[in-house]
């Protein structure tokens, strides 16, 4: 038989999956979003140039979150 408070880790867990996912693709509609608006913003010449630095920039901050969320 499951106790209660194995039941309640279950359905936190399943609550913080739900949370990540939408995150997730809140991200993912975020990152596009971004990237056209750089194609609106700038010229044809000097889009490359800032779409690099944006996919840096979230490399960057992806493994900055990675990396803490390991060490802990």
């Amino acid at each position: 038989m499951i106790n209660r408070e194995k039941m309640e880790n279950w359905f936190y867990l399943g609550i913080f999956l739900i949370a990540m996912l939408f995150a997730f693709i809140a991200v993912i509609n975020l990152y596009f979003s971004i990237d056209r608006l750089i194609g609106i913003w700038f010229e044809d010449r000097y889009r490359p140039i800032f779409q690099a630095l944006f996919s840096l920039s979230v490399l960057a901050i992806s493994l900055y979150f990675i990396r803490e969320r390991l060490i802990k």
